[in-house]
């Protein structure tokens, strides 16, 4: 049942008496202040067991309530609920449920309860708890709650005013979002079955790399905007990770070695807006399964990790914004695996090292290449017109390109199996093939399907 938006009502029915009802929604109930005895199905004389088939409760944007109250019956009110979610209840201070003896999952995100200081004496019986999301504010109550036994999924947005996590025991996933003043994780570290971790907007957070260490199922890890003490990271120290995300670590220099690690489970890793990262570890990275590399707006890096060319399983190269960028795959050429290759906005890469270096044709799994922005012009009329891309390309996709007049005729008609092109924010190239003259379009009607801007030929 989802009852929402009904501007004129000020008490809800009483769908605490429905014996069947296994979901609510209530939302968007403006002139709903109190939720009290009705909302349970309780009569003056008469107290029932309410909601006893209840699994899962909502309540989305209710600008005006303020109290919750219990049903007076006795017992537990929603004895099987197991999923509870409050957003956007501002407002709410007073009686938030206690007793839940089967709640697997709370959500409370921007809840005027989380301010409420009576909250802080709460006596939370929530000891099925698996998955916890706090959002714009915590009270010492749910803090009680993150030593729940079974509790395995931790979010927390919007932490203040607290400097260290406490231990936390079996957690498997955990994401912090938004916490200024949080410096450390607890003095014993993290537990060893985590396999998520998520650090965003928390600058202060320090990452001790004999905590990364012992963290042998971490498989997901991603740091943005955060942990600016941090000048290096260790590549090598996280026996099972799988994916990397470094993003917006403002000091971050450069990627180490610890004691010749390797990352063999290592098949992600994606580096962005890290404006100071200037080396990587010497001999490449040691990461031999890698399928998918990406870096993007780091405005010092002059070159990529030596021996990329020994990454004979990476299958996706994006390469964007690196205004610096001299060299690309110089010692060895690009991985011959290679399916999808971006390049955009590298100014300062030479069109005369792509055919003596880059060995493209040799690329014969190639399917995607994707080429715009700043230096970006030469560098493509070089492959067309020295046929150096595959003919096993089957979509080209070319953007902002200012310069750019016209695509060399016989070097699309080489790419044998394109199926895709797609052209955008090239002003002249638009102007020239939207026309359609007998001459240019000649150049490219082969070619089954034609974005332009945003019109699609086929």
């Amino acid at each position: 049942m989802c009852i929402s938006d009904c501007s004129n009502c000020s008490l809800l029915p009483p769908v605490g008496r429905l014996p069947n009802l296994k979901e609510l929604c209530i939302s968007q109930m403006k002139l709903v202040k109190t939720i009290g005895v009705e909302f349970y199905g309780s009569t003056g004389s008469s107290v029932i067991q309410p909601f006893k088939s209840l699994e899962k409760l909502r309540f989305y944007w209710m600008t005006e309530w303020e109290e919750w109250v219990p049903s007076g019956s006795g017992g537990v009110d929603f004895p099987r609920l197991q999923e509870l979610i409050l957003r956007d209840c501002l407002k709410l201070r007073g009686n938030f449920p206690c007793d839940l003896p089967c709640l697997k999952k709370l959500i409370l995100d921007v809840c005027g309860v989380l301010h409420d200081q009576r909250a802080t004496s709460v006596n939370m019986k929530y000891k099925s708890l698996e998955e916890l999301r706090i959002g714009e504010g915590l009270f010492d109550g749910v803090l009680s709650l993150l030593e729940t036994k079974l509790l395995s999924k931790l979010e927390i947005v919007s932490l203040n005013d607290i400097q260290c996590l406490p231990n936390i025991n079996r957690l498997q996933s955990l994401r912090l979002c938004k916490c200024p003043t949080l410096s450390s994780f607890p003095e014993d570290g993290l537990p060893t079955t985590l396999t998520l971790l998520v650090i965003t907007f928390c600058r202060r957070l320090e990452l001790p790399h004999e905590m990364l260490a012992k963290l042998t199922s971490l498989g997901h890890l991603a740091i943005s905007h955060s942990c600016d003490s941090m000048r290096s990271f260790p590549l090598g120290i996280v026996p099972k990770l799988t994916s990397l995300f470094l993003w917006d670590c403002k000091n971050l220099e450069s990627l180490s070695l610890i004691e010749e690690g390797v990352d063999e489970n290592l098949s992600l890793f994606r580096i962005a807006h890290c404006p100071n990262l200037v080396c990587f570890p010497r001999g490449g990275l040691p990461a031999p399964n890698l399928t998918e590399l990406e870096f993007i707006n780091c405005k010092k890096l002059k070159s990529l990790p030596e021996r990329i060319h020994t990454l004979t399983r990476l299958r996706s190269l994006k390469i964007r914004d690196l205004p610096n960028l001299e060299s690309i795959a110089e010692d060895g050429g690009l991985p011959h695996n290679l399916r999808h290759f971006c390049i955009e906005n590298c100014e300062r890469l030479r069109a005369s090292s792509v055919a003596e270096y880059w060995g493209l044709r040799g690329l014969v799994s190639l399917e995607e290449f994707e080429i715009g922005g700043r230096g970006s012009d030469e560098i493509l009329e070089t492959l067309l017109k020295q046929h150096l891309l595959p003919t096993t390309l089957h979509r080209l996709k070319i953007s902002r390109l200012s310069s750019l007049k016209s695509l060399d005729a016989k070097g699309l008609k080489h790419l044998t199996s394109l199926s895709f092109l797609s052209i955008s924010n090239c002003s002249a190239l638009e102007k020239r093939y939207k026309k359609k003259t007998e001459k240019a379009w000649a150049d490219i009607s082969h070619i089954p399907c034609i974005k332009i801007g945003k019109e699609v030929i086929i």
